[in-house]
Formats: C-alpha cells, sequence, structure tokens
C-alpha cells in the first residue's frame, strides 16, 4: 500500500504545472486576438496609439480568465493521459491507490482554482472592466479625431458638427484633407483643411486647422461668405455632458444582487457564479474520460474533451443570453446547464466501472 499523501502531492503538482504549460499556450494566442482587434481600432481611429498597450494587458487578464476552466480541463486530460499511455495508473491501482485518491488530487487543484477564479469574477474582473470602460471613454473624448475613421463621415458626440478626413499622416498625429459640416443659428458653416491636429490649452480643447477655406451662408442664398487661412483653431464643444459608458461586466457584485430580480443582471450574476462552478464540473468529467484505452497516445482524449467543453460552454453563453432576454425563469438561472457535465460524468464513471455498488455484469453489457 502507497503511503497516503504522496500520490495525492504527486499528482496535484503534474496537473498545476502542466496548466501552466496550457495556461501560458492559451496566452499567446489570447493576446493575439486582443492585439489584433485593438490595432484595428487603432487603424480606423477609435482609440489613440498610447493607450494600446494597457488596453491589450487588461483584455488578455478578462479573456484568461473566461478560458481559466479550459486549461485547468485540458491539464487533468493531458496527465491523465500520460498516466494511463505508460501504465502508471495501472500500477497505482495495483499499489492499492482507488479512483478516490485520484479525484482527492484532482480537487486538491480543482476547488482553490474554483474559489479563487470566483473571487476573480466577482471582485476584481469588474474592476477591469470599469477601468476599460474609462480607458476608451477618455480616449474618445480627448478630441474629436479620435473615432474618425478615415474615408467616413462621423457626427460629432457633442456639438453636431460632422467630420470627414481622407487619410491620417504618417506620425498619425494628424489628420489630412478635412472637411468639417455645422450648423449654427440658422447658418450653415463648411471648413476644408489640408489636416487637423488637435490641441489642449488649458481646460479647453482645439482643432488646429491648416491650409484651407471656411465658407458662411445660408442654405438657398447667394450670399456666403468665404474665409481663406493658414491657420484656424477652432474650439471642440466640451465632452464632459456626454454619458459615459457603464458595462454590466463592470457592475460590483453587490449591485447585482441587489437588482437580482431583473433578468439582465441576474444573468450577469449567474454568469460569473458559473465559471467557477464549471472548474468543479470539468474536474469531475476529468478522469472518467482521461481513462485512455491501452496503447492509446497521451492526447488521445484531448478531442473529446474539447467536444465536451465546447458544448458546456456555449449552452453556458446562451443560457446567460436566454435568461438576459427574460426566456428563462430567473429560479432556474444557468444551473441546469451544469447538467450537461454531470451527466457526462455519471455515463462514463458507470461504463468504466467507478462505481463500487453497480454490477459488473450491467458494467459489461453497456461497456
Amino acid at each position: 500500500m502507497i503511503p497516503s499523501g504522496i500520490i495525492e502531492r504527486l499528482l496535484a503538482r503534474d496537473f498545476v504545472v502542466t496548466q501552466l504549460a496550457v495556461t501560458a499556450v492559451l496566452l499567446l494566442v489570447i493576446i493575439g486576438g486582443v492585439l489584433g482587434r485593438a490595432l484595428r481600432d487603432v487603424a480606423v481611429g477609435r482609440i489613440p496609439l498610447d493607450v494600446l498597450p494597457v488596453l491589450v494587458a487588461l483584455g488578455s487578464f478578462r479573456a484568461l480568465m473566461l478560458l481559466w476552466p479550459v486549461a485547468l480541463f485540458l491539464a487533468f486530460i493531458i496527465v491523465l493521459g500520460r498516466l494511463q499511455r505508460d501504465s502508471e495508473l495501472i500500477a497505482m491501482q495495483a499499489g492499492g491507490i482507488s479512483f478516490a485518491r485520484i479525484y482527492r488530487s484532482i480537487l486538491a487543484v480543482a476547488v482553490p482554482s474554483a474559489l479563487l477564479l470566483l473571487l476573480l469574477m466577482s471582485f476584481v474582473v469588474p474592476q477591469v472592466e470599469h477601468v476599460v470602460d474609462q480607458l476608451r471613454d477618455q480616449a474618445e473624448l480627448r478630441s474629436d479625431l479620435v473615432g474618425v475613421t478615415p474615408g467616413q463621415f462621423l457626427r460629432s458626440r457633442v456639438g453636431g458638427q460632422v467630420f470627414f478626413a481622407e487619410r491620417f499622416s504618417a506620425d498619425r498625429e494628424a489628420l489630412l484633407n478635412v472637411f468639417i459640416f455645422r450648423e449654427s443659428e440658422g447658418q450653415t458653416e463648411v471648413t476644408v483643411a489640408a489636416n487637423a491636429i488637435a490641441q489642449v490649452v488649458g481646460d479647453n480643447r482645439y482643432l488646429l486647422l491648416e491650409d484651407g477655406h471656411r465658407y458662411v451662408g445660408v442654405p438657398g442664398e447667394g450670399a456666403f461668405q468665404l474665409l481663406e487661412f493658414d491657420q484656424l483653431r477652432m474650439q471642440v464643444p466640451d465632452p464632459t455632458i456626454v454619458q459615459p459608458r457603464r458595462s454590466l461586466d463592470g457592475l460590483p457584485v453587490q449591485e447585482l444582487w441587489e437588482r437580482r430580480d431583473q433578468p439582465r443582471y441576474r444573468a450577469e450574476l449567474e454568469w460569473r457564479l458559473a465559471l467557477p462552478t464549471s472548474v468543479l464540473m470539468l474536474a469531475l468529467v476529468a478522469l472518467p474520460l482521461g481513462l485512455t484505452p491501452p496503447r492509446s497516445g497521451r492526447y488521445a482524449r484531448v478531442p473529446a474533451a474539447i467536444i465536451v467543453y465546447v458544448v458546456y460552454a456555449n449552452f453556458l453563453i446562451m443560457g446567460k443570453s436566454w435568461l438576459s432576454d427574460g426566456q428563462l425563469p430567473l429560479w432556474l438561472g444557468l444551473w441546469w446547464v451544469h447538467a450537461i457535465p454531470l451527466s457526462v460524468w455519471l455515463l462514463l464513471s458507470w461504463r468504466k466501472s467507478m462505481w463500487p455498488a453497480v454490477p459488473r455484469s450491467i458494467n459489461g453489457r453497456l461497456a
């Protein structure tokens, strides 16, 4: 009989090391995706270049929280597949190591991970979402140049002005071939300039227009004023009156709990509870799913594990949408989705003869 505790610590260490390796690989994929989306926003002028690193870092952290359960799940599958391939699980069972002791190792990693994820989803992730919202608001309000997509007309968030620019300058600090349309007190102002640069003087915000013309008059009348200028500084209206964005992901858990009788807030609250719960559900499935047939590779069960996770995760996402839209009763929440991995665990553990109380004859007919 192998002494209690040694095998559990050995397996738990392998699970943690493998999870770190899987997480590192997923993190590279996450950073690539987040960076690609952020660069697209920079290219079309939605956000300035200087906030790109912070947004990529925070966006990668948010995405990593969503992929935490699958990283741990794949770590369980990979380690168990290696043990099965090398006949180490058979040797453990011959030495008196039961499935209960292996589950003890799995839960020794899964339970702390679920608790940590619950803490992060409840308090840290909402703060990160709030910071991201603030950064995007500040970026958009820094000047009306931010948000102007070259080649497209855009109405300013404040002031009712319409902007058009042909392209950015090479250093992306100015817009070239700018057109600005504004109606004020019954008159129409049309300003065209070779380029426009954002300026801040004290508490006032301006656009410095260079080498252009301004036409002022009333449409339908022939009398128009023409102003030719080398430089013209035009004040941009104060953007502080614009309502700041406040995404549902950035709300504190206390506010979600107070509004839990409203479907959209209940859905967000259930979602934050569902992710830590999914860690425990997938940990249950890992052992029977990871028991590969003889002479199979260590990654033989990875495709099946990915299928189980994709089905599970998609039902969680759809369930959140249904709950938010009021298509599901509030009392049901997202708890019904966890029946999917639970059913898979019951079926696989039955087929793998992991239930001592189940007659082997029944297991034999199902195998």
